[in-house]
């Protein structure tokens, strides 16, 4: 299954494809992202760089198109492990995890976080491109 999340700008939706699409897998959109609902991700701390908008749980962000590579030649770049700020939007919160599948430390998001090394983590002590899966809620 891969996840697809249409950057910001554009209308974000959610797709997710179940196998490869070279199997004429079937893909099913879970609806658009609005711009007041959920949270955004971004590559860099201070909310700069690539972002994406989600009011969804993801349970995997090795599976959702994004900016960071895992070095791999020919993969495609995904979230995982790659996400160093976030805002969230009123009325919203989110759970980091550090594993997929909403498993490992967590730790919980209800306001702006413009730089994750200072949320203490797993990953040379913060959750600076240390998250794997995100559970997003209205509060």
């Amino acid at each position: 299954m891969r996840v697809i999340l249409v950057p910001m700008g554009v209308v974000a939706a959610v797709v997710v494809m179940a196998g490869a699409a070279a199997c004429g897998a079937d893909i099913v959109a879970l609806g658009p992202t609005p711009v007041d609902q959920g949270i955004v991700v971004f590559l860099h701390a201070d909310f700069i760089g690539p972002s994406q908008a989600m009011n969804v749980d993801v349970p995997d962000l090795g599976l959702v198109e994004g900016p960071c590579s895992g070095g791999a030649e020919g993969e495609t770049p995904t979230w995982a492990d790659c996400v160093s700020s976030i805002k969230v939007m009123p009325g919203w919160s989110a759970i980091l995890y550090r594993d997929k599948n909403f498993k490992g430390e967590r730790t919980l998001v209800t306001a702006d976080t413009a730089n994750l090394r200072t949320l203490p983590g797993p990953c040379k002590d913060t959750f600076n491109d240390c998250v794997s899966s995100i559970r997003v809620a209205r509060q």
